[in-house]
């Protein structure tokens, strides 16, 4: 089971208790930042400050473990077709030996595109940490009202929440199948990969129907209780619609790093090589 990855952490921390606008301000800045710098350094450094927040915020050494585990074997791909195609590729890490026909002395594999896998692995890293750690900091309703008071509709804000809560629950009926299978005689986690993919693919088929099912309920309890959709609400915490002074100094530190970074890009190709 892996509601690990989504689990809800202590609210005690400062970066759980800061606003939601605060926390989107980081967010962007970790999808977008990624992107102006090729530097592994630089990109390493961005990767080590999200992991500083998550540790600050709770996260267990264990639980970021799992999560870059669950996308490693895209990292350990990535870097191979970096290394071994990468536009940037100069200096040979690995030459054909002479004797093998055809391909003998042939330099098919490079640092530089080493390094740039790594530094897409980077790109792939620091954004997923970063939701991570929100969602994991967040509540769902301190969710919505964040996305609203940024301007997201109330619909769209409402939608997103009713997703996000539906996550875990999707894998809380996987797992009650894959335990309803194990009482069958059928360990899923024991069997061969080939086997396990088959396997979960029947899956699928209740756990479809499952979720169908529960999204009918929950629009006909919406429809129930009226629901509208309409802006004009009220907040369960209306002193938290002002940021502090500390959350204004932080958004605008985001996007201040943002445009000095991409300023620096353009104007001095500052962050443009790999090292």
């Amino acid at each position: 089971m892996v509601s690990y990855a989504i689990q809800l952490l202590p609210a005690e921390t400062i970066f759980a208790r800061a606003d939601m606008r605060m926390k989107f301000a980081l967010l962007l800045l970790a999808s977008s930042l990624i992107f102006v710098w090729n530097s592994i350094v630089l990109q390493a450094t961005f990767l080590a400050l999200i992991v500083g927040l998550m540790v600050s915020a709770g996260v267990t050494a264990a639980t970021i473990r799992k999560l870059v585990l669950i996308v490693l074997p895209a990292l350990v791909l990535i870097t191979v077709i970096q290394g071994l195609w990468s536009p940037f590729g100069k200096t040979p890490v690995f030459t054909v030996p002479p004797g093998v026909p055809l391909f003998g002395s042939l330099n098919i594999f490079y640092g530089e595109g080493l390094l740039f896998g790594l530094v897409v692995c980077c790109r792939v890293l620091i954004p997923m940490l970063a939701f991570q750690l929100v969602f994991m900091t967040s509540q769902p309703n301190d969710i919505v009202l964040g996305l609203v008071r940024i301007g997201v509709p109330y619909r769209i804000a409402f939608l997103f929440s009713t997703t996000f809560r539906f996550v875990p629950l999707l894998f809380q009926e996987l797992e009650g199948i894959k335990e309803a299978q194990r009482l069958r005689g059928i360990d899923i986690d024991g069997i061969g990969m080939l086997r396990k993919l088959i396997a979960l693919g029947h899956m699928l088929v209740p756990l479809i129907m499952i979720s169908l099912t529960k999204a009918q309920l929950m629009e006909i309890a919406l429809q129930a209780k009226a629901f509208s959709g309409s802006a004009d609400r009220t907040s369960l915490h209306p002193s938290r619609e002002k940021l502090s002074a500390g959350e204004i100094l932080a958004i605008g530190a985001c996007f201040a790093v943002f445009a000095a970074a991409l300023a620096g890009r353009l104007l001095f190709g500052f962050g443009g090589s790999v090292l």
